[in-house]
């Protein structure tokens, strides 16, 4: 891993696009390449491995694919304590999604794209619209009165605390992760081959926490505005029990 992974680099320059008085420079980087590379990786291996399913013979391959959505889904419920159903496909999508974008970076000559801003404000701008989609799913449009409380005085104050959470989330994400980068580069320089393995198992464990992180707060901000007797009222028709094993 050399220093120079950690900056954007431009592939191709795409000129620019005039929508009324914005005006958008268009531009294709490293970041965005690495981007569709893990988003075709996940897509094949979620295909290759979701391939001939059983019941009664289930492979070994099978067996660890569901070790894994049983982790993550008991994950979900012992934080949220709601059931599962309704966050799993987002909460797991983002831990899968972050933790390869994480990971990717360690074999050349990819881009971590979580060590970019623009990627990780993507991400954090998914999480902010989520929030609010399971507000009104939940809640109606009564979950917005929640600006107005304790009292409407507060209302700016509200809105500027609910934006303030996804920046911070975007900017932890973003600082550890160049942060991180920048550590194992310099690292590496220093020492040569004397530590690369290590440091790199090192790089792995980290890289899964921030992806672990990113998605348990992300979980954190949907569920704290909701009501838990809500959503189990709402669900109470689903059974749910096939991550209990």
């Amino acid at each position: 891993m050399g220093v120079e992974k950690v900056f954007t680099k431009e592939l191709i320059d795409l000129g620019y696009l005039q929508i009324g008085s914005l005006k958008l420079h268009l531009v294709i980087t490293d970041v965005v390449v690495t981007t569709w590379v893990a988003m075709g990786v996940i897509i094949s291996l979620s295909y290759f491995l979701t391939r001939k399913l059983s019941v009664e013979n289930p492979s070994l391959r099978q067996i660890v694919v569901e070790t894994v959505i049983i982790a993550m889904a008991k994950q979900i419920r012992d934080f949220s304590q709601t059931p599962v159903f309704p966050f799993f496909s987002l909460i797991a999508t983002m831990w899968i999604f972050v933790a390869f974008s994480n990971l990717i970076g360690m074999v050349p000559p990819f881009h971590t794209p979580t060590g970019n801003l623009a990627a990780v404000a993507g991400l954090s701008t998914i999480t902010f619209f989520s929030i609010y989609y399971y507000g009104v799913k939940f809640h109606g449009v009564g979950y917005f009165k929640k600006f107005f409380q304790p009292n409407f005085i507060l209302f700016p104050l509200n809105v500027i605390g609910e934006f303030g959470r996804i920046v911070s989330l975007t900017f932890r994400l973003f600082g550890n992760m160049l942060g991180w980068d920048l550590i194992i580069a310099m690292l590496v320089l220093l020492t040569g081959v004397l530590v690369p393995v290590p440091m790199m198992l090192f790089n792995v464990v980290g890289d899964l926490i921030q992806a672990y992180l990113f998605g348990v707060l992300t979980l954190a901000y949907i569920v704290a505005g909701l009501k838990v007797e809500e959503i189990d009222k709402k669900l109470s028709g689903i059974k749910e029990d096939w991550y209990e094993i």
